[in-house]
């Protein structure tokens, strides 16, 4: 007879599995199935790695043997910018950099160290798309040595350094080194620069010489198109002549650039212009023009007319001209806000853009022709003139007007005079009757026939 339990335990066997367990079990089987592709795809990974690398180590080797085949190190230069190689489907990208070294195994770049350049010591670096995080790049040294000497213990190197706006180097400029006091003329000038920016004169003899370089549309720092430098060679030494060179920016002026009136104001023949920049003000008294070649510095330049000195300790400069430079003060009971210098604007190398140049705009009327003149002088009290003690004189030419025309002068205060002849022999005040201002506050007349072209806004 079959007991009430072993019914029930009969009963419960052939009920089969929970819809619990049947999850349970799927997510087990997920989870060991996941573990199992991911490990797959994983070694398939690393496998494929593994052959990048192996291609990549073949590469190095590869480009190494390329430039030992140069045999001459002078010929071997960084590469401004990977080369790619194809093979397969993987795209590999070489890297070359180099650097001289001295006896010492010390760098000795063209531009940097002070030791005599020995052999140039090459690194190959080769990456590919796809690599693993954890995968290093392939890279291979070795050292390059001339087949001649190329240093006399009674002689000298020059090192040439040439670098651009970007602080790479700047190729294809041309170098030409003569004696200034003592030394020897060359026999050889060195090669124009690699892409490196470098260029090197082997066994020169002691003494000082200029160093010069030059290339078509190019210009320095200094906004020099043919800069020198002056270098001392000694016996067994190395000297290093550096430069920041490269192809000028043009900038488009537009003098005058706040001027609403819907009539062209007339310039100085003898205008100044500075080219305000974070490395040095640059002045040019050519006059004014249309367009300006200038260093193409990334930080750009603020255009102002007028010729600006910075103060010094003892002359007090020019610094009117410069809207930065007027302070915020209250002008009889209007308050005016600190000036405003316009934004800089930059260019690329070899690009262009627009430069506003704003000025102070008056009106000046002739019951005939005259010889025109504007000659700085100190601010009415009160005015905030910060003052400009070079005091220049400006020239307007012949003013063929029987009537009312439109000037612009650089910021601060002016007295105008009239003459018969260019020389403004016998010149004379123009009154203060005939002077009149363009626009609103931001010029402002002082006493008598001082005129102060002020160039803030009241607040």
């Amino acid at each position: 007879m079959i007991t009430f339990r072993q019914l029930l335990t009969k009963a419960r066997s052939e009920e089969g599995m929970t819809l619990v367990e049947v999850v349970v079990a799927m997510l087990v089987f997920a989870i060991i199935s996941v573990g199992v592709a991911y490990s797959t795809v994983t070694v398939a990974r690393i496998t494929e790695d593994t052959g990048s690398r192996q291609v990549a180590t073949n590469l190095a080797t590869t480009e190494i043997d390329y430039i030992r085949g140069l045999q001459d190190p002078f010929l071997v230069t960084n590469l401004p910018r990977p080369k790619t190689v194809k093979v397969g489907t993987v795209t590999y990208y070489i890297s070359r950099s180099v650097e001289w070294v001295d006896a010492n195994g010390v760098d000795v770049g063209c531009g940097t160290g002070t030791g005599v350049m020995q052999s140039k010591r090459l690194n190959v670096t080769v990456t590919w798309d796809g690599m693993l995080s954890s995968t290093q790049p392939v890279r291979s040294d070795t050292l390059l040595s001339p087949d001649e000497r190329i240093n006399d213990p009674d002689l000298g190197t020059i090192r040439i350094s040439v670098l651009g706006v970007a602080g790479t180097g700047s190729a294809g400029v041309g170098v030409t080194i003569t004696p200034t006091s003592g030394g020897s003329a060359l026999q050889e000038q060195p090669a124009v620069t690699n892409s490196d920016g470098c260029s090197f004169a082997l066994k020169v003899v002691p003494g000082t010489y200029s160093v010069k370089i030059s290339r078509a549309g190019s210009i320095d720092s200094n906004q020099l198109t043919s800069p020198s430098k002056s270098v001392v060679v000694t016996k067994g030494g190395s000297v290093a002549a550096l430069f920041q060179y490269d192809y000028s920016a043009t900038f488009l002026l537009q003098y005058a650039s706040n001027n609403t009136s819907g009539t062209p104001a007339l310039l100085p023949t003898n205008l100044d212009t500075t080219y305000l920049s974070t490395y040095a003000p640059y002045v040019d008294s050519s006059g004014a023009k249309t367009q300006v070649a200038l260093h193409p510095f990334s930080s750009g330049y603020a255009g102002i007319a007028g010729k600006y000195i910075a103060p010094i300790a003892g002359n007090a400069g020019c610094v009117n001209v410069d809207p930065a430079s007027w302070p915020e003060s209250t002008v009889g009971t209007t308050v005016m806000a600190a000036g405003v210098r316009s934004p800089n604007v930059a260019a690329l190398p070899q690009g262009s853009t627009n430069m506003p140049i704003p000025m102070g705009l008056m009106t000046v009327k002739f019951s005939g022709s005259a010889y025109l003149f504007a000659v700085s002088t100190a601010g009415p009290a009160g005015s905030g003139d910060p003052g400009c003690a070079a005091a220049p004189t400006y020239a307007f030419g012949q003013v063929l007007k029987n009537g009312t025309i439109n000037i612009a002068l650089p910021y601060g205060s002016w007295v105008l005079y009239s003459a018969t002849n260019a020389a403004g022999t016998g010149k004379i005040p123009v009154p203060a009757a005939n002077l009149g201002l363009i626009g609103s506050v931001l010029a402002i007349l002082g006493g008598g026939t001082t005129v102060t072209l002020d160039p803030r806004i009241a607040k």
